[in-house]
């Protein structure tokens, strides 16, 4: 597609969240950096591009749980941090 004489390519957002280890240096420079916003932006951001009812089902954690974890206002415990952690180095091998 043309737009003004520059070529555009289609743009995946959801693509950065796909390599894991990326998203793993993000969450940690995060926390690091004390960005609380930041990290639950980026955890949102990857529970949904890997499906949350995938991350509910091998995390055993419900719907409510993961999305009270990973929305605006979230303030997730470290039990469900490491949960959902874990589920997505299950979901790289």
């Amino acid at each position: 597609m043309l737009s003004n004489g520059l070529q555009l390519i289609p743009h995946d957002p959801s693509h950065i969240f796909k390599n894991h280890k990326e998203i793993k240096l993000a969450l940690a420079e995060s926390l690091f950096d004390g960005d609380r916003e930041a990290f639950i932006e980026i955890l949102a951001g990857y529970v949904r591009t890997h499906n949350i009812l995938e991350v509910c089902r091998r995390t055993g954690l419900s719907r409510t749980v993961v999305y009270e974890a990973t929305g605006k206002q979230g303030n997730p415990s470290l039990d469900t941090l490491c949960k959902i952690m874990t589920a997505f180095d299950k979901s790289a091998a």
